[in-house]
């Protein structure tokens, strides 16, 4: 009676967690199955007082089905669907099975039965939680070592009843192993129950969080983002003398693009450069938008010329891919400023500074190319207190043929 009503709570709790955040089906799906398992067990509990018929088989059908139902849940937490024929099938071969007088009329084979076919479901959903690993919640792999307990205990339950069979069904109810099992099987619904509703925040707190850092068109992380795991990343390799190059890179003309093909083509050109970024950097570089067409990369362990190089081939696979854009001869095409130095000896603002004046120069030679500071001494840099800045008409100049909406360029320091 206690995991009767303990699991109706659990039932009615995930459903309120659902009925107040609808971003997944999966809370749903858990909520019911929790409700026909209580239901599942309350005619259980029934037993001796009821038909065979409602405290076995369909005692056991709703249990089935309520496995179903979570096996559903745990496919939609990772955004899959599930046929309805799934959530049927188990119960239709524990129904099938009950036909044959051998299995029917023998505990200890239905106990094989409905226990193979909980820990086929139980498995299912470890696959399923593990399958996404990659999303960082907390309490995915406590789930996943829970399901897996349970499949054991499950097995352990029928080589049990294989090995030492149960004479009689009151016999069984009397077993102190029954006490344990039932001690388990509460202690498992609560706690997996609970594990549920923390990933499902977990999840909601990771997405507004990385809504936070992440530059919502392009998929790369804004300023902030960037500013702060550069900083981050630079300080674990304090201790390597590394090389190290920031990128600076600044859609041309791109105001024009929007004006001529509208403000849907711009953001598709913005996009485009962000594809082109992510497939040339390599897997510990790091890319952000630093805001309107311009960009920043740092990568780590790159001289000056393999930043180059670099720098080239993004500008080559931007202007392949924003030759056309949507039908329309957008031509699109991109100036990069490159500044290097060795880890150790810099200064992450000064580089980008750096890096930014090397842009300017590259808007200035005619743009659509890749230009580098120069030699970049290993002496420390020292960051600007006050950039010097270009002269309006400069200013005004650089910005009415680029379109740039990009900070004004400063002019390079010695």
């Amino acid at each position: 009676m206690v995991a009767v009503f303990v699991t109706a709570i659990l039932g009615a709790l995930l459903l309120l967690a659902w009925r107040r955040d609808q971003s997944t089906d999966a809370l749903g799906w858990w909520g019911i199955g929790y409700l026909l398992g209580g239901a599942s067990f309350a005619l259980l509990s029934a037993r001796g007082v009821i038909a065979d018929v409602l405290s076995i088989e369909i005692a056991n059908t709703l249990l089935l089905l309520g496995y179903g139902f979570l096996f559903t849940g745990t496919r939609a937490f990772g955004g899959r669907e599930t046929p309805g024929t799934a959530l049927i099938v188990a119960p239709l071969i524990w129904l099938t099975a009950m036909r044959i007088p051998a299995i029917a009329g023998d505990i200890n084979l239905r106990i094989v039965v409905v226990s193979s076919l909980q820990c086929t479901f139980v498995g299912l959903m470890a696959y399923e939680f593990w399958r996404d690993r990659a999303e960082p919640l907390l309490s995915r792999w406590p789930a996943i070592i829970l399901l897996c307990t349970h499949m054991v205990v499950l097995t352990g339950r029928s080589i049990t009843v294989m090995i030492v069979p149960i004479v009689s069904q009151g016999q069984l109810f009397r077993s102190p192993v029954f006490a344990v099992l039932t001690f388990g099987t509460v202690l498992y619904t609560i706690t997996f129950a609970f594990l549920l509703l923390a990933m499902t925040k977990e999840r909601t707190v990771l997405r507004h969080k990385t809504a936070s850092l992440v530059d919502s068109l392009t998929g790369l992380a804004n300023r902030r983002a960037f500013l702060s795991d550069a900083e981050a990343l630079i300080g674990a390799r304090l201790s390597r003398s590394e090389p190290l190059a920031v990128l600076v890179a600044d859609l041309d003309r791109f105001k024009m693009i929007n004006d001529r093909f509208g403000h849907a083509v711009g953001d598709q050109v913005l996009k485009a450069f962000a594809t082109a970024v992510r497939r040339n950097i390599g897997a510990h570089d790091l890319a952000g938008r630093l805001g309107g067409e311009e960009f920043a990369i740092l990568l780590t362990g790159a001289r000056e010329d393999a930043a180059i190089a670099l720098a080239e081939r993004i500008r080559h696979a931007f202007a392949q891919a924003a030759s056309e854009i949507g039908g329309h001869p957008v031509n699109g095409t991109v100036s990069i400023g490159v500044a290097a130095v060795r880890i150790g000896t810099h200064d992450l603002l000064g580089l980008l500074d750096r890096a930014d004046s090397a842009l300017y120069q590259a808007k200035k030679a005619g743009r659509d190319r890749v230009v580098a500071f120069g030699d970049v001494p290993e002496a420390p840099l020292v960051p600007a207190a006050a950039p010097l800045r270009l002269t309006a008409a400069a200013e005004a100049q650089d910005r009415g043929v680029s379109g740039s909406r990009r900070a004004p360029a400063r002019a390079p320091s010695s």
